[in-house]
């Protein structure tokens, strides 16, 4: 009975292991076959300020990166990916408490969802698996927006003409371009 017992939790365990990850790269293998499209993004242009180990200042944004593993932390120091990709370039500022209290429920979280002055972004992964060559770099990462419960998983590219196929992610960063960033679906 006990080695029953044993064998079956064994046997869930692995099945969750294997389709928690299959069922990350089924999704993000169809966002790239399907959404798909080379773009160039601007790297940032003004003043990069770090705040602590995981939080930049561009401009008059915010942006929070929660990840473990921090070679990844160059790709948004060196403003290759900041908040202007996600949100766009103009600013929607926080507004006082009195200012809040005169707004609808509704209107109130319109504005919650709308304001990009302050991004959080976590989960920030390299997706090995589909990258389809040595010059090219796929990830994914959770966005996380005031006013909405659950996170957005999100999904971008870096291309770096000039790698090799056995550079580290820190060098393979340094001359990168970001060339896709794709807003999937929410994580429920």
């Amino acid at each position: 009975m006990k080695k029953t017992l044993t064998s079956i939790l064994f046997f869930c365990f692995c099945f969750t292991q294997t389709f928690g990850q299959n069922s990350k790269y089924q999704f993000a293998k169809r966002v790239f076959k399907r959404e798909y499209k080379k773009q160039v993004f601007e790297i940032f242009k003004g003043k990069i300020e770090k705040i602590d180990e995981s939080t930049f200042r561009y401009g008059d944004k915010v942006l929070n990166v929660d990840t473990e593993d921090h070679s990844l932390m160059n790709i948004f120091s060196k403003g290759i990916f900041h908040p202007d990709i996600i949100g766009g370039k103009k600013t929607i500022k926080a507004l006082t408490k009195s200012q809040l209290d005169t707004m609808s429920t509704q209107s109130q979280l319109f504005y919650n969802l709308s304001r990009n002055d302050s991004i959080r972004i976590g989960e920030v992964e390299e997706l090995e698996r589909l990258n389809p060559n040595s010059k090219t770099k796929r990830f994914v990462f959770w966005l996380y927006q005031r006013g909405m419960a659950n996170p957005t998983e999100c999904y971008f590219e870096l291309f770096n003409n000039k790698a090799k196929k056995n550079l580290t992610l820190e060098e393979f960063v340094n001359g990168s371009k970001l060339t896709f960033y794709h807003r999937g679906t929410i994580i429920i």
